[in-house]
C-alpha cells in the first residue's frame, strides 16, 4: 500500500505546461524522457517541444534539432500554430530553400499558399521574399509583430524542435 501511495505522489508531481486538458500520462513520460522537451497542448493537439535558448541560423537550428532526435517544429494545423504563437523570435520547420515559392514543412509536406491556414498563420503580405534569400520562416520575428514571416536563413533566432511521439 505504501509503495502505491509513493507511486501516486511521484506521478502527480509531473508538471506539464499545457493550455487545456490533461495529456495521457504516456505522452508526458515520453516527452519528459527527452532532456529539455516539454509537452504543450491546444485543444486535443499536443506537441513535445524544445525551445532553443541560443540564437542560431536556420541551418544550425535544424542541425541542433536533428542532434536531439527531433526536427524543427511543423505547424501544419491552426492548433499547432496556436501552441507556439506567443513564442517570439523562433525558427520553425518551414522553408522554400529547394524551390522558390514552394514552402515545405520539416516533415516534407507542402504548405498551400492559398489555404485558410496560410492566411491565419502568416502576417498579412507574407511570405514575400522582400529581401534576397528570404527562404526560411520564423515566428514573431519582425518588428515585434506576431505571426509568421519569411526571413534570410542566415539570420539568427532561437528555435523550436519538435519530438514526434
Amino acid at each position: 500500500m505504501r509503495n502505491l501511495i509513493v507511486l501516486i505522489l511521484v506521478l502527480c508531481s509531473f508538471r506539464v505546461p499545457i493550455s487545456q486538458g490533461r495529456p495521457r500520462l504516456s505522452l508526458v513520460l515520453k516527452c519528459k524522457q527527452s532532456a529539455g522537451f516539454n509537452l504543450y497542448a491546444q485543444g486535443t493537439t499536443k506537441m513535445c517541444l524544445y525551445l532553443g535558448q541560443e540564437n542560431k541560423t536556420y541551418v544550425e537550428a535544424k542541425a541542433d534539432c536533428t542532434s536531439r532526435n527531433s526536427r524543427l517544429a511543423v505547424l501544419n494545423t491552426l492548433e499547432k500554430y496556436q501552441i507556439v504563437e506567443p513564442m517570439s523570435n523562433v525558427w520553425i520547420g518551414l522553408d522554400d530553400s529547394v524551390t522558390e515559392g514552394t514552402y515545405r514543412w520539416a516533415d516534407g509536406s507542402i504548405l498551400d499558399l492559398q489555404s485558410e491556414l496560410k492566411k491565419k498563420i502568416f502576417y498579412p503580405g507574407e511570405p514575400n521574399a522582400a529581401y534576397e534569400l528570404e527562404d526560411c520562416v520564423c515566428n514573431y520575428c519582425f518588428m515585434n509583430r506576431p505571426k509568421l514571416f519569411d526571413s534570410p536563413c542566415g539570420d539568427t533566432y532561437r528555435y523550436l524542435c519538435e519530438k514526434v511521439i
